[in-house]
């Protein structure tokens, strides 16, 4: 317990975070599988209900950037259990919501308390974490990425089906709490060296959360287009990040530290693994509306077939680190993106009267190149970062990532939804994932740009 007060390296914490994690992404895509069923309820498309997902993952790139400050000014028990439970109270908010816009504005706050429980939590383990041990730790983060968004279809299928899909976030709160009581006992009261005075850089937040929000807006839009109302929002998105970023390079305590891109690994694996990110967070949406509204299948049927990448997620687990060591983060992330476009594009070419067990197969060997790209991705990229810069770090690198995600869904089920005015259902959403398979192999360039000894001393046993 000592380590625990003391701000050092605590495995049971590190469980934790990696539970509250889980929590979080799967709160993020679950209803991917209830698309229909709430846009049933709110008489839209249910690409407009997905630009909820996509609002949630926008909080939560706009959120991550205060965590560092909060954990700094409030300490990490005070700011992570309180990021639970303002996670809780927009659960409780979504599961009783009636309207399309008021789920909007319930799901930013359930994301902000989400983007603070897991940001402050991972910032806490990657920062008291040996060195020599990261691969090792960074295993209990990666996990809630790698599993969340697979095993959301299934149990949004069978909540949806039997109970109603309110039950998918009022579930939220038993265990919410739980995490909440938990923190209190495992979380560390503050972190060694923090400074409970720093001060909050309000212009760089600002500028970046009008920024952010103002892109996820216009990107999320159901139509693609260029109405006078759009072009405006994307104007304004992308003058407010370019203000900020300009902020944020020349603040002397930035909100952000921009100048950790200086380091080539840090750049190269941020830049390209948020393209990653955008494009395999995405799949398990696309595949489950194709399943549905292109193959009529039931939710519970296409989430248990969704499962599938799941299987290949775990099952390929044992083997991520050891090909990471044996050939290095280079060659393995190389590897991964490539499966992940076969995996692709055999999506495009199932059908609704596929074998079953080609369509599993199919789901999880993407699931399994999916599994060790995040892997390698995430044990990479603070390769060469300094120790006393990872509490920076981390907070930037997740902000991209978040972003990322939010746009992908954004983007993609945006033209998806769009290209079904223009033909049917299936080939509409199999157009959809096609782009995603060219956009996922363009992420090789910066691999190609790699380093090839990058991570090699974090790849040793």
């Amino acid at each position: 317990m000592s380590s625990v007060q003391t701000g050092g390296w605590s495995r049971a914490f590190a469980l934790l975070v990696a539970l509250t994690g889980f929590l979080e992404l799967f709160d993020g895509t679950v209803i991917q599988t209830a698309l229909p069923a709430m846009a049933r309820d709110f008489t839209v498309s249910p690409g407009e209900v997905a630009v909820s997902m996509a609002a949630y993952f926008a909080a939560v790139s706009a959120a991550i950037p205060l965590c560092s400050w909060l954990a700094n000014r409030f300490g990490v028990r005070n700011s992570f259990v309180a990021g639970v439970l303002l996670f809780v109270v927009g659960s409780v908010l979504c599961g009783f919501t009636s309207t399309l816009p008021a789920l909007l504005v319930d799901r930013i706050v359930q994301g902000v308390g989400g983007a603070v429980m897991m940001t402050i939590g991972q910032m806490t383990v990657i920062r008291t974490a040996p060195r020599e041990k990261m691969l090792n730790v960074t295993a209990y983060l990666v996990w809630p990425a790698l599993i969340a968004p697979v095993v959301a279809p299934v149990i949004g299928g069978l909540v949806t089906d039997s109970f109603g899909w309110r039950w998918l976030f009022w579930i939220n709160v038993p265990l919410g709490i739980a995490g909440a009581l938990l923190g209190l006992r495992l979380a560390p009261k503050s972190l060694p060296g923090a400074d409970p005075k720093q001060k909050l850089d309000y212009v760089g937040a600002i500028l970046l959360s009008l920024g952010l929000w103002a892109l996820i807006s216009a990107l999320g839009a159901e139509n693609v287009g260029f109405g006078a109302s759009r072009i405006l929002e994307l104007l304004l998105g992308i003058g407010f990040t370019i203000a900020a970023v300009v902020w944020l390079l020349k603040a002397k305590k930035p909100l952000l530290d921009l100048r950790l891109y200086r380091l080539t690994s840090f750049r190269i694996t941020n830049f390209g693994g948020a393209i990653y990110r955008s494009v395999i967070i995405t799949v398990p949406v696309l595949v489950t509306l194709l399943f549905q509204e292109g193959f009529g299948w039931s939710a519970v049927q296409s989430g248990a077939v969704v499962t599938a990448i799941f299987i290949g997620n775990i099952g390929i687990k044992p083997a991520a680190n050891w090909a990471i060591r044996r050939w290095g983060f280079r060659s393995v992330l190389m590897g991964a993106t490539i499966g992940g476009v076969v995996g692709l594009i055999g999506i495009v070419f199932i059908g609704s009267n596929s074998q079953i067990w080609l369509i599993v197969l199919i789901l999880a060997v993407s699931g399994a190149a999916r599994s060790v790209g995040f892997t390698s991705y995430v044990g990479i990229q603070f390769a060469d970062v300094p120790q006393d810069k990872m509490s920076v770090a981390s907070p930037l690198s997740g902000t991209v990532q978040q972003l990322s995600a939010a746009a992908g869904i954004a983007v993609f089920v945006g033209i998806g939804t769009w290209l079904q005015s223009l033909m049917e259902p299936a080939l509409a959403l199999k157009f959809a994932l096609s782009i995603m398979a060219f956009v996922l192999a363009a992420t090789l360039y910066w691999l190609f740009r790699l380093p090839r000894e990058t991570g090699a001393r974090l790849a040793v046993k």
